[in-house]
């Protein structure tokens, strides 16, 4: 079943703007400020769209208008759906030009250097034969 964005906007909305509140302290726009509904979350969509299905059947199993405890309605989805629905918003909301900006975030860069695999492999090897250093807190 293809789902349509535009039958979601009223639980986008709040959804994102639950997620990702304005900040006036720091000037940053909250999601929906920022056009993630109709203009950024299309395209994260696009890019990802293997996790479009199970995005909106997330979105479909919360209520159409904001809740009292949102986040608290978010969260009860499971930590799967949350992660995919608050994957989605916070990728669509770092589609912002403005957002990166007044972040300092320069996005992601393409690395033209090739990594010095041995340096990486004689750290990795060092962790391996330590072994497990958890602590049980329980």
């Amino acid at each position: 079943m293809t789902h349509n964005i535009n039958d979601f906007q009223t639980r986008i909305a709040w959804v994102a703007d639950t997620l990702i509140p304005s900040d006036s302290k720091s000037d940053m726009p909250s999601a929906t400020e920022a056009g993630v509904p109709e203009r950024l979350l299309p395209r994260a969509l696009k890019e990802r769209h293997d996790l479009a299905p199970s995005f909106f059947l997330a979105l479909s199993r919360l209520p159409e208008n904001c809740p009292s405890s949102p986040l608290d309605a978010i969260r009860a989805l499971g930590a799967d759906d949350f992660h995919t629905i608050s994957f989605l918003i916070a990728g669509a909301y770092f589609l912002d030009e403005t957002v990166n900006r007044k972040l300092r975030y320069p996005g992601q860069e393409a690395l033209n250097e090739t990594p010095d695999y041995d340096e990486i492999m004689e750290a990795i090897e060092r962790v391996q034969a330590r072994g497990s250093v958890y602590v049980d807190v329980a």
